[in-house]
């Protein structure tokens, strides 16, 4: 297989996992230096705007918080042109975009800033940069040359830290964090290693074999996991350019488990995968426990991961890492380049041509 990835792998998409441990201390180093109390009243809402790989790290902090926390912080992440009405000066609102010239999260902060002078966002560069020159809106300035997808850590840390350094959740959040990443910094290169050999032993290896000629399908607990669910999911839909359908527990129970009857011909097509930590709910996990069962029953295979760890920043991360490589090695499989996006180059192509400005 080592050809292959030569063969395929054109724009090494493979350097950026193997480095993946090297981002993180960088993307910590960035974010440890974004100045304290910068708004003059804590805000009462947070309202995170991305969209794709430039959200996923928006989606990665409200699981952290939410685990470190329950619902006490209230987060909203906004995927769209708009921004709510209900959007106040109490709103402290971010724009997460890699780029600087998503044009939904373009949009939609412009709208924001006339509704709240609470503001913030994480660029490399683009028309978001110019906007908070112009406007002296505080930024993190990031490096270029990523894919989104590929700069997880910086949009992720970058945004932990300003909460941390701006004390936005509590001080026991802060010292839980400093302990995580800590914990995460000393095991990132023992995760990339268990990921990153090509031999059966390797769990994300052994499953882009089981998962070739299939579609996976992800399910894991809601709040706590949905983020990570959403990320393999994307990763298998950019990385091994493969449909992969997903779903949270509890919500599947009460719909989505009923339709995996029909079409007769395409259920043995699937194969299912199971995200799982420690610490959710206990219902959650005999919920788990059930659904395994039913497939099982039905002739369908079903891997389950649990994220490795002490604290649940590292089993987070073990949980993407092991989807990426997943991924990684998948696209090899089907011989696609996983850096290569052509469907959404294309369609970037068509609506450049509808632009009237």
């Amino acid at each position: 297989m080592e050809n292959k990835f030569t063969k395929y792998d054109l724009n090494s998409m493979n350097s950026n996992l193997l480095y993946f441990g090297t981002q993180i201390e960088h993307a910590c180093q960035l974010g440890s230096n974004i100045a304290k109390d910068l708004f003059s009243e804590d805000p009462d809402e947070f309202m995170i705007l991305g969209m794709g790989g430039s959200a996923i790290g928006a989606d990665l902090l409200k699981s952290v918080i939410k685990q470190a926390t329950g619902e006490s912080i209230r987060i909203n992440i906004n995927r769209n042109y708009d921004v709510p009405t209900y959007i106040n000066n109490n709103t402290l609102v971010i724009a997460s975009s890699y780029s600087g010239d998503t044009e939904e999260t373009l949009s939609a902060f412009e709208k924001a800033i006339d509704k709240t002078d609470k503001l913030f966002a994480i660029t490399s560069g683009g028309k978001l940069e110019k906007i908070c020159r112009e406007k002296d809106i505080p930024f993190l300035k990031i490096p270029p040359g990523f894919q989104p997808r590929a700069a997880l850590a910086y949009s992720f840390f970058g945004l932990l830290y300003l909460f941390i350094n701006n004390n936005l959740v509590n001080d026991e959040f802060n010292y839980e964090m400093r302990l995580s990443i800590a914990e995460l910094s000393n095991n990132i290169k023992k995760i990339t290693e268990r990921y990153s050999s090509h031999e059966n032993s390797n769990p994300a290896f052994r499953l882009a074999n089981n998962l070739f000629g299939q579609i996976p399908v992800v399910y894991s607990s809601a709040g706590l996991l949905d983020s990570v669910n959403m990320r393999w999911r994307g990763q298998f839909n950019e990385n091994a350019k493969s449909l992969c359908f997903g779903n949270v527990l509890p919500e599947m129970n009460h719909n989505e488990i009923s339709g995996w009857v029909l079409p007769q011909d395409m259920i043995s097509r699937f194969r299912i995968i199971l995200l799982r930590d420690k610490s959710v709910n206990s219902r959650i996990k005999v919920r788990l426990e059930a659904i395994k069962e039913i497939f099982t029953s039905m002739g369908l295979e079903v891997d389950e991961f649990y994220g490795i760890g002490e604290h649940f920043l590292s089993r987070l991360f073990d949980l993407i890492h092991l989807g990426d490589w997943a991924s990684y090695y998948l696209a090899v499989l089907n011989k696609q380049d996983p850096m290569a996006i052509p469907l959404i180059m294309k369609l970037k192509e068509i609506l450049a041509k509808t632009r009237t400005e």
